[in-house]
């Protein structure tokens, strides 16, 4: 995972209106250049309370997907976290969950959140399934938005004191 460059603004733009790359549970954000490059130059991308990371296989050295959390504005104590794997041939790889482990860490050790939350669709059960592994409890059945489309779906929750508990977080990355 890495902190987006500006060089990544056509890949993201190209991400963010393909179908295949949003999937069949999320709307994809159909952003325009001019957009992606106002949020990069305003530093929406990467700030103290919403960061945007680019997921990277190493070798060879291969773009695949987005991580992004964003601390609540109502609950300064609580982050909420989206991943999307881009690339269709490397879903169900472990790519998205070890993404979501390594944001985990950070969010709970470095930027000091007290719960992580994530919405999920009703029918992803295959991200439901990861996040359970990764500790979380469904917190709620609800309907959000997802770029002005309403679906419905649930919120899990992990707590920090779920977070201490797990076996999963005790070996840290390096």
């Amino acid at each position: 995972m890495r902190r987006i460059k500006g060089s990544d603004l056509s890949l993201i733009l190209a991400w963010s209106h393909s179908e295949d790359a949003s999937g069949p549970y999320l709307t994809p954000e159909r952003f325009s250049l001019q957009s992606l490059e106002e949020q990069f130059t305003g530093n929406a991308f990467w700030n103290p309370h919403d960061r945007t990371f680019l997921i990277e296989k190493r070798d060879p050295v291969l773009p695949i997907g987005m991580i992004h959390y964003w601390i609540k504005p109502d609950e300064r104590d609580a982050a909420v976290m989206s991943v999307k794997i881009a690339d269709m041939k490397e879903r169900n790889h472990g790519y998205g969950t070890e993404a979501q482990k390594y944001m985990i860490i950070q969010l709970f050790e470095h930027v000091g959140v007290q719960n992580v939350m994530m919405y999920t669709d009703i029918d992803n059960g295959p991200q439901q399934c990861c996040l359970r592994k990764l500790g979380f409890s469904m917190h709620r059945t609800l309907t959000y938005d997802d770029r002005q489309l309403k679906r419905f779906g649930h919120l899990f929750r992990l707590t920090h004191k779920d977070y201490r508990e797990k076996a999963i977080y005790r070996f840290h990355y390096e």
